[in-house]
């Protein structure tokens, strides 16, 4: 009895040496937020608005947090689609410069990708970045988040935004 007993304790303090000493996988737990807002300079970003003008340029803040079980930070891709938009400036916006800003004209859409570090004490980071619709209708706008391999961590964050060529007041 105490042979098999010795025998577990060490079958368990083997496999917890092994799972501490490679690399276990890391779960990474996001927070995203959408905020706008349509005039330039000082302003609160507002969850609450969800129509623009058509050929006017409307300002949006999404705050990222990327909280893992690690204490040492890891790279993550994060990538920002914005439908219907063509040119979107991001550079001297205050928040993240991307590392890439491309417009896909299959799928009309801006594509902005942006590296951020996810740990165990992540503070928020802000993507800030204005844009001016070029077409009238639904604008789904999504986040994806992707870990160093290129796999999803995630299902997708999205927004729906509405385009208009005159704004009901």
């Amino acid at each position: 009895m105490k042979n098999a007993m010795r025998k577990i304790v060490s079958v368990v303090l083997v496999l917890t040496m092994i799972c501490s000493l490679t690399a276990c996988s890391t779960t990474v737990t996001p927070s995203v937020n959408f905020g706008f807002k349509v005039i330039d300079g000082a302003g609160a970003y507002d969850e609450s608005i969800t129509s623009f003008e058509v050929g006017k340029k409307f300002y949006t803040c999404i705050t990222i947090k990327l909280i893992t079980d690690k204490k040492k930070a890891q790279d993550y891709s994060v990538v920002v689609e914005i439908p219907k938009t063509k040119e979107v400036e991001v550079k001297g916006m205050g928040g993240l410069e991307p590392d890439s800003n491309e417009w896909d004209e299959g799928q009309e859409l801006t594509r902005l990708t942006f590296t951020m570090q996810g740990y165990k004490e992540a503070t928020d980071e802000k993507i800030l970045f204005y844009g001016t619709p070029t077409d009238e209708g639904e604008a789904k706008m999504t986040v994806h988040i992707y870990d160093k391999d290129g796999n999803e961590i995630n299902t997708g964050y999205s927004r729906t935004i509405f385009f208009e060529y005159t704004l009901q007041e």
